[in-house]
């Protein structure tokens, strides 16, 4: 977990044996978040990762909302 000014940053690995279910509880999970992403490696690697606004919902630059990434 990294702290910023105006967000908080949280990353992880997932692991290669995660399954459908641990999948499901993840996004559930990421959908709180004001941005979250995805990044797969070439050696196989994933790693999920979230930043939520210090800011107000209202105030924030960011919609909720998902499928754009900075």
């Amino acid at each position: 977990m990294t702290e910023h000014d105006d967000r908080t940053c949280i990353e992880t690995e997932v692991p290669g044996s995660a399954s459908a279910e641990t999948w499901q509880e993840l996004l559930q999970a990421l959908e709180g978040a004001d941005l979250f992403g995805l990044v797969v490696t070439s050696a196989g690697g994933r790693t999920v990762w979230a930043a939520i606004s210090k800011n107000a919902p209202e105030t924030a630059i960011t919609v909720r909302g998902h499928g754009l990434q900075p």
